[in-house]
């Protein structure tokens, strides 16, 4: 029988009456224990009847109106109970802290005693009577009793991988593929610049699986210059896709209540003259307006770019002009039956040992119809099902209940539902909440599992853990979709299938209530509400009203200020938008869990924050104006998660005293040093359990006295990111000895599974032994930056896992190895770096302090992994180690030397020390030179080896002669060129000739060239989307024929009072800016 979500409820409630804490309380008088007896006895009675009763109520309308009124009685039991707890948790806190002792007093009084008992035995004799009058209806429906044992380590059955299906694999749609990406490479086959690719076919047949795996290969190709990726769902709104287009691009949300022309603008400069690619997924629409008005902001991109959508109809891709329309078919029996078996067993050897299952599941394979999504459910849900029996049972039973059915997908996902412990159900069917499409934040969404009580305790493992736990069984069983990892490949974010977001809502009901579904409305058994922020003005009005009717509201997601939040006292999770004050009925909400204030315009915390005694995560995302925390909020002694990334750090001046006793906080991840008063470091060494990521910040402020034996950070073995800050403008209080910085620093050693530190401002001379293989050997990356009076280096060769090091503004930097010798051999110098930044080291002389080797003898060692390279402003360096060829190098401010060299390697491809069989293929694909003198250099060698070359930039070079006798020879090797930037060249007088060759140039830049007076030849860039031509005053004249340039669709011209209007030819320009230039006719 499948898990009840209400008996596990009930389970629950009755564990906590049988926990209830009635001496802390003062509650033990008679009276409330009898009530408190008769409500436990009326509980155990119905809960007896519970599984019977959740079968039948799908079948009986009056069965269902009890459990409904059933569960309405178990929430108030619920709320009841979590009010003792707040009360509990609040005598903790008074007695603690003991702040106000007259308030204590006061609190504690005999007669607030008294008051304080009266009130509660009325509370739980009026939910008691309640929960009788149910009780009693229960006769008339003739429930039989059935009992189970409730676990809470249901999840650990089922292994953490579900299948031995990779990640992002495909199956059976290799062709499909290959005929899709042949048209996206093609730049010929299209006469406009951008053409629409769609992929048709009906719901779960992997259009969006395929999608994004072309849209991979895409992104690592580097065909297209930007690769951006939205999901549309039924709405298709222009402004709000112009805002995810924007947000794939730029990784950030553009500001709140900006307008259409301002977000189109903000688009324009992203992409024109780029060729791209965009994925539109699940596009719904079929109004060839809304389309066109799209399209519009979409025409400025390169030759060759392309929108990819998904679209279920013909009609819809119609629409959206669609130059090629490739419909996808169901999976043929091998595809079908490789996708089920990759699901269904763990791997290939466990397929060969289980013959009987394979027939069966051949012949259940057969009755899927090549339906991946249902492959991959029935697959998954057979994979916990290991005997003959079980398989048999759901082919003979459930599999020919499903094809009987008019939505056979539908009833595949619910018989996979039913089998989801009562846990897994209450967190799936919250995801109902979210938006089709919508990318959900993993971590975030199980802080809310926790605040609303899904998450049970297990063992030893934190709620965090087991609510991971949840997820992955919930992936594994194809209930979530399309994961995001970040680099260090833990999962960040998710979809749901629509089917599968459909089925949540068919659940829940109108218990969980997006406001932009019109099916659904909000009333007084509704928990859980989502706003969606673009809704019509009558569904808003009608949404407002009904809000006042759902007074037992548990969640609420994104309110703003036009909604009476005093109304939902109930809340455990809120989140809120556009708000510039936290209204004051927000402290009476004794019940809150999870608050999130992100990008709210609030300047301070009120002081009633810190009475939310039951509070476990505090979102202060993005809060720009905020000042700092309330003194008190070391009351809050539930809190887990005190989120206050990318807040205006620089305003606060001190965190609150007595964080250090918050010792259940995981998430903290910026502590601000005082230079008066707050919290000192030691208030870190109670917080153990911090995870994440750490910035100390005025670290210039620690009193060194109190350090000594001081680990601060140790045992602090779940953070991956450390930065230490030292703000070195600060001139009163800044410590007067160099030595005072390294005591601060050796007592700020972190744990060795740290991954990320940067260190920045530090005064030492040098820095901790700790800052060495053997204690931090775990590091990915390192940042040293304005380190003024640092004069050594740890050596970074011996990290075996560094990928990036980062050195800034180091100016008594001579070496970076104090070392006479080289150290390392061949396999273990520097055997994971891939990118390496040295800005401004003035006195920067070698990589080794002994160095013995001239620029011709070959280096003993090779960054054989490195692919991006900045130098920068270090005048002083002779040569770095060999490194292979680059994808980037970004160069200025150096030695002709090592500027010769550093070019030579990043073009070689054969790396010294290399047998040529595993020699790399890279090819440098973005070159930036600023500040070279060209007096002995020949462009001629340098661009020699440039053939796969896409974007240049040359900026400040004096000498530099842009055009020789050789000019063709050179620019015909850059052929595969898109980008050219020609920043402050006194020298350029005209286009080279040779640029005529470079047809795939597609954005030109020309800035700050004082003698330039002709652009001759740049008709003949027929590629050419993007032109910009700023503070060129001498420049008087252009070609006529630029009329010719029929891809160039953004055009910008600035200073350049000289030049004449504009060619009657460029009419087709979608955007043009101009000053100090007549106004075309």
């Amino acid at each position: 029988m499948a898990e009840s979500i209400l008996f596990t409820l009930a389970a629950n409630i009755a564990t906590k009456l049988g926990s209830f804490p009635l001496h802390e309380l003062g509650l033990l008088w008679t009276g409330f224990h009898e009530e408190l007896d008769k409500l436990k006895d009326t509980l155990s009675a119905i809960q007896a009847v519970l599984l019977d009763a959740e079968e039948k109520q799908y079948k009986s309308y009056a069965v269902k109106e009890w459990v409904s009124r059933l569960k309405d009685a178990f929430y108030d039991i619920d709320d009841l109970m979590d009010e003792f707890s707040y009360e509990s948790i609040k005598r903790q806190v008074m007695i603690k802290h003991r702040t106000n002792n007259k308030q204590v007093r006061i609190f504690f009084s005999e007669s607030n005693q008294i008051a304080f008992r009266l009130k509660m035995g009325y509370k739980i004799k009026r939910v008691r009577e309640k929960l009788d009058i149910v009780a009693i209806d229960k006769a008339q429906f003739n429930l039989s009793e059935y009992t189970r044992e409730i676990r809470n380590d249901e999840t650990t059955k089922r292994p953490e991988t579900s299948s031995f299906i990779l990640e992002g694999e495909v199956i059976g749609r290799d062709d499909d593929k290959k005929g899709i990406v042949h048209f996206l490479l093609d730049t010929n086959v299209a006469q406009e610049n951008v053409a629409v690719v769609a992929i048709i076919g009906m719901g779960g047949l992997g259009k969006t699986a395929l999608a994004q795996s072309i849209y991979g290969d895409m992104k690592e190709n580097k065909h297209f210059e930007l690769t951006m990726w939205v999901c549309i769902s039924e709405e298709f709104d222009v402004k709000i896709i112009v805002e995810k287009i924007i947000e794939s691009l730029t990784k950030k949300r553009p500001e709140p209540n900006l307008q259409l022309d301002t977000l189109q603008n903000m688009l324009r400069e992203k992409i024109d003259g780029k060729r791209y690619l965009l994925v539109m997924d699940d596009v719904w629409n079929v109004n060839r307006e809304k389309w066109i008005n799209l399209k519009a902001f979409l025409t400025g991109g390169a030759k060759g770019s392309r929108i990819l959508i998904t679209t279920r109809t013909h009609q819809v891709a119609h629409t959206s002009e669609t130059v090629l329309f490739h419909h996808l078919s169901e999976l043929n029996k091998n595809s079908s039956w490789e996708l089920f078996r990759k699901m269904a067993f763990s791997n290939e050897s466990e397929v060969l040992e289980n013959s009987k299952l394979v027939i069966i599941g051949k012949e259940i394979v057969a009755n899927l119809k090549g339906s991946p999504l249902a492959l991959r459910v029935i697959g998954s849900y057979l994979y916990s099902k290991k005997t003959e029996k079980d398989w048999l049972s759901f082919k003979d039973n459930e599999l020919g209940t499903i094809m009987q059915q008019e939505n056979e997908i539908q009833s595949i996902l619910k018989i996979s539902f039913n089998q989801l412990s009562s846990g897994l159900k209450q967190c799936f069917t919250y995801c109902a909440l979210f938006p089709k499409d919508y990318e959900i934040q993993k971590d975030d969404l199980i802080k809310q599992w926790m605040a609303q009580g899904f998450i049970q305790p297990q063992n030893k493992k934190t709620m965090e853990d087991v609510g991971d736990d949840y997820f992955k069984e919930l992936l594994g069983r194809s209930f979530f979709q399309d994961i995001k990892k970040n680099k260090w490949g833990e999962i960040k974010e998710f979809k749901i299938h629509d089917f599968m977001h459909d089925l949540a809502c068919s659940v829940v009901e109108n218990v969980c209530v997006l406001t932009n579904d019109d099916t659904k409305t909000i009333d007084k058994r509704t928990r859980h509400v989502s706003i969606s922020t673009f809704i019509s003005k009558t569904r808003w009005k009608v949404i407002t009203e009904s809000l006042k009717e759902a007074k037992n509201l548990r969640t609420l997601n994104y309110a703003c200020d036009k909604i009476d939040l005093s109304n939902h006292l109930q809340l455990r999770t809120l989140n809120v938008d556009f708000l510039y004050h936290v209204p004051k009925c927000i402290g009476k909400m004794k019940h809150l869990r999870y608050v999130n204030l992100s990008n709210t315009w609030i300047d301070f915390l009120p002081k009633f924050i810190t009475k939310l005694y039951n509070l476990e995560t505090l979102i202060l995302r993005n809060c720009q104006r905020l000042m700092g925390l309330p003194s008190d909020i070391k009351n809050l002694i539930n809190l887990r998660h005190l989120d206050i990334m990318h807040c205006n750090s620089n305003c606060w001046s001190s965190m609150p005293m007595g964080l250090g006793s918050m010792t259940s906080l995981q998430t903290m991840n910026l502590f601000v040093l005082g230079a008066k008063w707050g919290g000192e470091l030691s208030e870190l060494n109670g917080l153990n359990s911090l995870r994440g990521s750490l910035r100390i910040k005025q670290l210039q402020f620690c009193i060194t006295p109190n350090l000594e034996n001081a680990k601060y950070l140790e045992e602090k073995s779940g953070i991956q990111k450390l930065e230490l800050h030292w703000d070195s403008s600060y001139g009163i209080g800044r410590n007067t000895f160099n030595d005072e910085d390294e005591k601060v620093l050796e007592c700020l050693k972190p744990h060795p599974n740290l991954q990320k530190i940067r260190i920045e401002g530090y005064k030492g001379v040098k820095l901790c032994n700790w800052f060495s293989f053997g204690s931090i050997g775990s590091l990915v990356t390192i940042k040293l930056c304005e380190c003024e009076k640092l004069k050594h280096l740890p050596q970074f060769d011996q990290f075996p896992f560094l990928k990036h090091l980062h050195l800034e503004d180091l100016p008594n930097i001579e070496f970076i190895d104090d070392n006479n010798y080289v150290s390392s051999s061949l396999t273990t110098f520097f055997p994971s770096l891939e990118k390496l930044s040295i800005i401004q080291l003035p006195k920067l002389k070698e990589w080794w302090k002994g160095e013995f080797i001239d620029q011709t003898t070959p280096f003993p060692t090779t960054l054989h992994h490195l692919s991006r390279l900045k130098i920068n402003h270090c005048p002083q360096l002779g040569s770095i180690p060999q490194h292979g060829p680059l994808r980037s190098l970004d160069v200025s401010g150096v030695s002709l030397q090592l500027f010769e060299l550093v070019m030579e390697m990043a073009t070689t491809n054969i790396i010294v020390g290399q047998d040529s069989s595993s020699s790399t293929t890279r090819s440098l694909s973005s070159l930036s030179i600023w500040d070279m003198d060209f007096e002995f250099l020949q462009l001629h060698d340098l661009f020699s080896n440039m053939t796969h070359l896409k974007s240049l930039v040359i900026g400040n070079c004096k000498n530099i002669k842009m055009s020789s006798s050789r000019d063709g020879v050179i620019w015909k090797e850059l052929g595969s060129l898109r980008r050219l930037d020609l920043c402050s060249i006194p020298e350029l007088e005209c286009l080279p000739k040779g640029l005529q060759y470079v047809t795939t140039l597609e954005c030109l830049k020309l800035y700050d060239c004082r003698n330039l007076v002709s652009i001759e030849g740049i008709e003949h860039l027929t590629s050419l989307s993007l032109l910009e031509i700023e503070y060129c005053p001498n420049l008087i004249s252009y070609p006529q024929e630029m009329g010719q340039l029929t891809s160039l669709s953004r055009l910008r011209i600035n200073g350049c009072p000289n030049l004449p209007s504009l060619p009657e030819g460029l009419r087709h320009v979608t955007f043009m800016y101009y000053e100090d230039l007549p106004t075309p006719r």
